[in-house]
């Protein structure tokens, strides 16, 4: 067990050794190659091997000699410590993703944190179960059984030594993981699932727009992610759908009397313009876009972004037959952020005009 401060932290400073790599060969260091790793420069030769004799005593490395070699114990409590520290995608880390949308996943990453280079290669067959620890061995082995037998995925095994059997994916796995698995597990590619999911950088504060009112956009971002982690479709896009409309009012409100006199500006039967707050979104996005705060483009997508939207009523969602899903929610998502790029891109011109 670890039973310092100071061992834990050499500890991780160690686990960045690629001997306990999940997709690493499985190969033998000196301490002299260890401590070539920067992140141990910091500690001195006798901390380095007072840790290494600690993780030897709880079964995480062994020794041969002068040299050492993490052991499947330790793969995994690297694996568990990475997660701990959120340095891998939460959707590995949730505990309700489905395990053959992981699976796939992890397959595609190739054991790299992004795509290209040596994924192509493959991805070490025995690292599935120290990716997928929580899962249990036999389970493990079952589904991939079937990505194989479905041809999701192939193995190559070079029968060479100890070299490990390879998974790849094919053909129809790639564009299965594509068009489907990416969208569903909030994945950004070129990072694959191993990769830490880095904050986005919205521009709620470059609209110039009422604090509060950025607040809310913030908000309602956030849950609209959380919706899409707990692979709630329907709300997700309803969420996308109502960060458009607040992103719409609060643009016209700053200049609300272009916006009355527009022609396309809805009117009652005696001819006058309706109060703002009564418009509905179709009608926002198109006085916005004849005010040029969007171009026909990000028109075209926000009308379907907003039919998607009215899927939160019951009546329509029945008679139109449609069950909003994992690839939906990311174009939702991709709509509001394109439209919000839009927006504060035109905000800056106007600021320094």
């Amino acid at each position: 067990m670890i039973d310092s401060t100071a061992d834990a932290a050499v500890r991780d400073a160690l686990f960045e050794h690629k001997m306990f790599s999940a997709h690493a060969g499985g190969a033998s260091y000196s301490l002299e190659h260890i401590r070539q790793l920067e992140g141990t420069w910091q500690y001195e030769a006798e901390a380095i091997r007072s840790a290494l004799a600690s993780m030897k005593a709880d079964g995480l490395v062994s020794t041969g000699g002068s040299t050492w070699q993490a052991t499947r114990a330790g793969l995994i409590a690297r694996e568990m410590r990475w997660q701990q520290r959120g340095l891998r995608h939460p959707a590995l880390l949730s505990g309700t993703t489905d395990c053959r949308d992981l699976m796939i996943a992890l397959i595609a990453s190739g054991g790299e944190e992004h795509e290209g280079g040596f994924a192509e290669q493959g991805l070490a067959q025995r690292a599935l179960g120290v990716y997928l620890f929580g899962v249990g061995e036999s389970e493990c082995n079952a589904l991939l059984d079937r990505l194989l037998a479905d041809g999701v995925a192939r193995r190559i095994d070079h029968g060479i030594g100890n070299w490990p059997a390879r998974l790849l994916l094919s053909a129809d796995g790639r564009r299965l993981y594509a068009q489907a698995i990416v969208p569903r597990l909030g994945l950004r590619p070129p990072a694959t699932i191993l990769a830490a999911l880095e904050p986005e950088r919205l521009p709620f504060d470059d609209l110039g727009l009422d604090a509060t009112l950025a607040d809310n956009l913030r908000f309602r971002w956030e849950e609209a992610e959380r919706c899409v982690g707990a692979r709630a479709w329907l709300a997700a896009c309803a969420l996308y759908g109502s960060i458009l409309e607040v992103i719409l009012v609060g643009w016209l409100e700053r200049d609300l009397a272009s916006a009355m006199r527009a022609v396309s500006t809805p009117r009652d039967r005696a001819g006058h313009a309706k109060p703002l707050e009564r418009w509905t979104l179709a009608e926002l996005i198109t006085v916005a876009t004849e005010l040029d705060y969007l171009d026909a483009g990000h028109a075209r997508h926000a009308q379907a972004l907003r039919e998607s939207r009215n899927l939160i009523h019951p009546h329509k969602q029945i008679r139109e037959r449609s069950n909003p899903d994992g690839h939906l929610a990311s174009i939702s998502q991709q709509v509001v952020r394109a439209v919000l790029d839009a927006l504060a891109r035109t905000t800056l011109a106007r600021s320094t005009s």
